[in-house]
């Protein structure tokens, strides 16, 4: 898959793009549909198929607004979508620009002049352009006007319920890790970079990797987790810790994993956790002994399971 960004659109080459537009914040059961029928659609034609989305997040560019946190940090999210069989990528950036536009202007200026759309799919409540003025009726009505196709998909529902990102992240706070899996259709995941931490792990006799997490994810409550740990295309089982670590008055939330049966050095390697199920709650312990002991059953619970 080839990542294009909005400086470099005019090295695309292509032309009867099928697109398939969205934030895709999550790239949830209901983003995949949208994408698979661009996907479809591409393949039916011979055509590229492709995505276009936004970075970063347009909240973080609208005055008085908040982000919401994370379900797929950036790189993430291009590996999925490399996955799903999408050719090319295309990142626009969200900036103060781009947030000028006219519904009008983004199809005619981006969509059709740079990214030579022929098919669009998008969810039923997709909104664009200035002040989310663009709708799929406008989106519609172009694609007469110029000759492309406009495919608007309905959203998936579970339990009665729309799948959302907004829902998904509130499955997590909520420590529901499998119903949001279930949502996802897939685990979720968070990836960061292996760090130096305090090395308190390592003298209890289970050395953990220091996780420095690549984005502002949605975090589940604090506690232990059973996790498997995508590492250079190779899968392990592990333990992690996601919290203070009450025994030792931490002032920081740290994310720390031990991989079962791994020996090597991880420090500036790049780790992606896989959150399979939640084990216990973070639990001050009065000596290093109980915190062992402790750990040790952690470590078998996480063996019977996922072993």
């Amino acid at each position: 898959m080839q990542v294009i960004t909005s400086n470099e659109y005019n090295k695309f080459k292509g032309s009867n793009t099928c697109l398939a537009i969205g934030a895709f914040d999550g790239l949830h059961k209901g983003h995949q549909l949208i994408i698979n029928q661009a996907i479809k659609e591409a393949r039916k034609n011979n055509y590229p198929a492709a995505v276009l989305s936004f970075h970063p997040h347009p909240l973080e560019i609208i005055v008085g607004k908040t982000p919401p946190p994370s379900i797929v940090s950036r790189s993430q999210k291009i590996s999925i979508l490399e996955d799903m069989g999408v050719d090319y990528y295309f990142e626009q950036e969200f900036n103060q620009e781009f947030a000028q536009l006219k519904p009008e202007e983004f199809i005619r200026n981006i969509l059709l002049d740079k990214i030579k759309v022929k098919t669009i799919v998008v969810g039923d409540d997709f909104r664009f352009a200035y002040k989310n003025e663009g709708n799929v009726e406008i989106l519609k009505e172009m694609g007469k006007l110029h000759n492309y196709q406009a495919k608007i998909i309905s959203q998936l529902h579970a339990s009665d319920d729309r799948i959302s990102s907004t829902r998904i992240r509130t499955l997590l706070k909520k420590g529901k890790i499998k119903k949001a899996k279930k949502l996802l259709g897939r685990s979720y995941q968070i990836c960061g970079e292996v760090i130096h931490g305090k090395k308190r792990g390592r003298k209890l006799g289970f050395p953990t990797a220091n996780l420095n997490l690549e984005t502002n994810y949605a975090l589940p409550p604090e506690g232990v987790y059973a996790v498997k740990v995508q590492y250079q295309g190779q899968e392990y089982v592990g333990a992690a810790n996601l919290g203070y670590n009450p025994t030792f008055n931490n002032q920081d939330i740290s994310f720390e994993v031990f991989i079962l049966d791994f020996k090597g050095d991880l420090y500036n390697q790049r780790l992606c956790v896989d959150l399979i199920d939640f084990i216990r709650s973070e639990k001050d312990f009065k000596t290093k002994e109980e915190l062992i002991a402790q750990m040790q059953q952690d470590i078998l619970y996480t063996r019977q399971l996922l072993c």
